[in-house]
């Protein structure tokens, strides 16, 4: 802009700006880089340089009015017309050779926007406007970890000595600036030539006391040891919202295993209850960065702060303001994986799940004193049932099998407690509980499986906690396949809740594009009403004119033009109201795609969610590769490890088997180790 201004004015030749721009072709900054060279070279006077930096810095107050004014009409903060008379307010006050002001200080002042309604508008023409002033993108220079990923920042480094006999210079944060005399420096200078002079470089804020310059101007001192003469302000750090909870949050804690890898039974830990009324929750609001100002007068933005809402589902009511959560009803509490609180109620069938009752589908706890019979589902959060037959169970939370189970799945979030499995297929996020047996099934847990008396035959077994069984398998039978320390279950979850958010993200892009189109449409719709309207607004008055027009009532062809204009009226008419009618068509079907997209984005942030918890939980859930057997391991059985598998090739009894480092020859590789458990208790 700044070679454009000179040759508008005619400072400099053709010729002179050619050279210029390639002299500092390359450069990050080249309005800088030109000034630099425009002063250099020694093109321009002081005058001239002046008069260009001031219309320089009108533009540049024009142009960011204009992008300010653009927004706020756009968000209904101010009207058109309010945005148009204050710009030609501007534009005269640059004709007239003063300098303009920006609009959003000036709306601000006489109270058209409110200060909130400014910040909505200029955070985020900050965050894609580059920063105004002398200063220069460059590769990081302060500590990284202070700014956010990827983040560019501003080099402000500065040294020029100025023509009052002084040396400015400014460090890269641009928070500030020193000044030392030079050997060009006059005792006759004043503090006032020093300042304008430092106002013509751009430092505008934090400048010291005129009487602090002059003891500057006064001292023997400041040839080598510089003068502090201005001084930004740091931004004030805010505080993230916070919500802490009076109750246990984690239903899916696994048992705990001690040092020689045996686990506790009877250690489930407490169950979460509460009393009505009883405080849940209670969030602590997030505190507003302030922001902080450079020696050039920019904003320096604090850190941004997250805010974090304190969402309530059935049995729980928010108080306060929304900063607290209380319990409507007693019960067992739960953080879900959108982190709303409820307070679960139980939903009991005293007879079978079949034809006569239907599928179950209760968003809360289920208690089945019958079978649930092949074909029929339940889905709830802690579902008990009596005995599974062939019944499909899906829970958020544990399940109780209090006899056993024949064919049929189970998917839970919690753990799994049963009689026995028979040619069945369980996954489970926490620890499967077998009193009896498992024969001909597939189990997938995130926990252990344990079985206190029972065997493990013909059986395909994943568990990411390790296994403790009595026998597993026998003579007669197929062999096992056992797989301990992988976490299958939660692999399996996160590429489910990944490509449900890729199916999401690719409907919300093609929603995007529809509300796009639409837009478009109505707009061309709206414009060719408004031709229609127009039409119709001069029929009518040249039928008005016709009718007063003297002789109207008698002159033929008068009579015959204002009926052919009653004809193109009903014509126009019914065209506008068809028009209408399809505008409205149009908005209607803009309507129903916006609830779809806030729909999928309530469920993509449902699902992000799940996908930060589950992800979590695999961090905070490693693996235990081992397997403990009180009774006898049959030969065949196959022992699957994170990194090695190994065939058991002969009877062993009473042993712990387990994933380990083995040296051979000076390489350590993994290998299967399998040991004595006489020690197991």
């Amino acid at each position: 802009m700044l070679e454009k201004l000179a040759l508008q004015k005619k400072f400099i030749t053709k010729a002179q700006c050619s050279q210029a721009l390639e002299a500092c072709r390359g450069a990050d900054n080249l309005d800088l880089a030109l000034k630099n060279y425009f002063e250099k070279e020694n093109i321009l006077t002081d005058k001239q340089m002046k008069a260009l930096l001031a219309t320089y810095s009108a533009l540049k107050i024009i142009q960011k009015s204009q992008v300010f004014g653009n927004s706020a009409v756009d968000l209904g903060f101010a009207s058109k017309e309010q945005f148009l008379q204050e710009m030609a307010r501007q534009k005269k006050k640059i004709a007239e050779n003063r300098q303009p002001e920006f609009i959003g200080k000036i709306w601000v002042q006489d109270q058209t926007l409110t200060q909130e309604q400014y910040q909505e508008i200029i955070q985020p023409l900050r965050k894609v406007q580059p920063a105004q002033g002398p200063a220069r993108a460059s590769k990081p220079l302060a500590d990284p970890g202070a700014e956010q990923p990827g983040a560019e920042q501003i080099d402000y480094s500065l040294t020029r000595e100025l023509a009052c006999g002084v040396m400015l210079e400014v460090d890269v944060s641009g928070m500030t600036a020193f000044i030392r005399k030079t050997g060009k420096f006059k005792d006759t200078v004043t503090a006032a030539e020093i300042m304008e002079q430092l106002e013509d470089n751009g430092i505008v804020y934090g400048l010291v006391e005129p009487f602090e310059v002059e003891k500057f101007i006064a001292s023997s001192e400041f040839r080598t040891r510089p003068f502090r003469i201005a001084k930004g302000t740091d931004p004030v750090p805010g505080k993230n919202a916070r919500i802490e909870y009076f109750f246990d949050t984690d239903p899916l804690k696994a048992v705990g295993i001690d040092e020689d890898g045996n686990m506790d039974f009877k250690d489930r830990g407490p169950i979460p209850w509460v009393k009505k009324g009883c405080l849940l929750a209670k969030k602590f609001p997030m505190t507003e960065a302030s922001e902080g100002r450079n020696v050039f007068d920019q904003v320096i933005p604090g850190p941004a702060v997250a805010d974090r809402p304190l969402k309530s589902g059935t049995g729980v009511v928010c108080a306060s303001g929304g900063l607290e959560a209380y319990a409507q009803i007693s019960g067992t509490p739960s953080l879900d994986q959108s982190g709303k609180i409820q307070i679960r109620g139980t939903f009991t069938v005293p007879t079978d799940v079949s034809f006569e009752t239907g599928n179950i589908n209760y968003n809360g706890d289920i208690v089945i004193k019958g079978t649930l019979k092949a074909g029929f589902k339940a889905m709830g959060h802690v579902i008990h049932v009596g005995t599974v037959d062939g019944g499909k169970i899906h829970a958020t939370g544990d399940v109780t099998v209090s006899n056993g189970m024949i064919s049929g799945n189970v998917y839970a979030r919690g753990n799994v407690s049963i009689g026995f499995v028979q040619n069945a297929t369980i996954y489970c996020l926490g620890n499967l509980f077998v009193d009896k047996e498992i024969l001909d099934s597939r189990i997938i847990t995130s926990g252990a499986v344990m079985i206190k008396t029972g065997e493990i035959i013909s059986s395909d077994i994943t568990c990411n906690k390790g296994l403790f069984a009595q026998h597993l398998g026998t003579e007669k039978s197929v062999p096992n396949i056992v797989t301990f320390g992988v976490d299958t279950f939660t692999d399996r979850e996160l590429k489910s809740i990944s490509n449900q958010i890729e199916h999401i993200m690719e409907r919300q892009e093609k929603i995007h594009e529809e509300l796009d189109s639409l837009s478009k449409e109505i707009f061309r719709r709206t414009a060719n009403t408004l031709r229609l309207v127009h039409e119709i607004d001069h029929a009518r008055q040249e039928n008005f004119l016709l009718s007063k027009s003297p002789g109207a009532s008698s002159a033929r062809g008068l009579k015959s033009q204002i009926q052919v204009n009653k004809r193109l009226l009903v014509r126009l008419d019914k065209e506008l109201n068809q028009m209408l009618d399809r505008i409205e068509e149009k908005k209607s079907q803009r309507e129903k795609f916006k609830v779809e997209a806030a729909q999928l984005e309530n469920t993509l942030e449902k699902l992000r969610s799940e996908q930060g918890n589950f992800t979590q939980w695999k961090q905070h859930n490693p693996g235990v590769a081992q397997a403990v057997v009180s009774g006898r391991v049959i030969p065949g059985t196959m022992i699957n490890g994170p990194d090695v598998s190994m065939e058991i090739l002969e009877i062993r009894n009473n042993v712990k088997i387990f994933q380990t480092r083995v040296t051979t020859g000076g390489d350590t590789a993994s290998g299967i180790d399998i040991v004595d458990n006489t020690n197991r208790k």
